[in-house]
């Protein structure tokens, strides 16, 4: 069937809505499907209108396999902010590593560098990666996230700083 839909012309790497991005992204449940996409065509970088990626969709929900399998493809860190999707999905700390070995930035804001995406929501107060395990009383992904260096210093889009004293004592600066 798929086939087909490609023999007559059928974009892989369009997507559908602004928030979604391309059918890469909805065959993350089988690591052969994926494979077979990208070896027709799709492209794992490809963003929707807000800059998320089939590697951001990935880091919330896929298996690690997944992930890693997108890495061999050809996706990469520096759009979708998979780092962020990661840590707002509670992804395990082999995830959120695999991430940040592959230079994801804990430092960066989500939708820092693509502009369509910042100004339509930075009035959300867009943080890093630490804000957004602060908002979620994450204590696990807070430390993890602190011991890669992030900084605890960075103001999220509204003025903020992640509030981690409001987090048990272990956890606090």
């Amino acid at each position: 069937m798929l086939e087909l839909l490609l023999l007559g012309g059928f974009n892989v790497n369009a997507w559908t809505r602004e928030d979604w991005p391309p059918p890469l992204a909805d065959a993350l449940f089988d690591p052969e499907l994926v494979r077979w996409l990208v070896e027709h065509g799709a492209d794992p970088k490809a963003q929707c209108r807000y800059d998320i990626t089939p590697l951001s969709i990935a880091a919330g929900s896929a298996s690690r396999e997944v992930v890693e399998l997108l890495f061999e493809l050809g996706a990469f860190v520096k759009h979708g902010r998979p780092l962020h999707c990661a840590v707002r999905a509670d992804r395990g700390d082999d995830v959120v590593e695999l991430l940040l070995r592959k230079s994801a930035s804990p430092h960066a804001l989500m939708f820092h560098d693509h502009p369509v995406s910042f100004y339509q929501f930075e009035c959300l107060g867009l943080g890093t990666p630490l804000h957004e395990a602060v908002r979620q009383r994450n204590d696990r992904l807070v430390r993890l996230l602190l011991n890669h260096g992030e900084n605890p210093q960075i103001r999220n889009s509204l003025g903020g700083l992640p509030q981690v004293k409001r987090l048990p004592f272990s956890t606090a600066l």
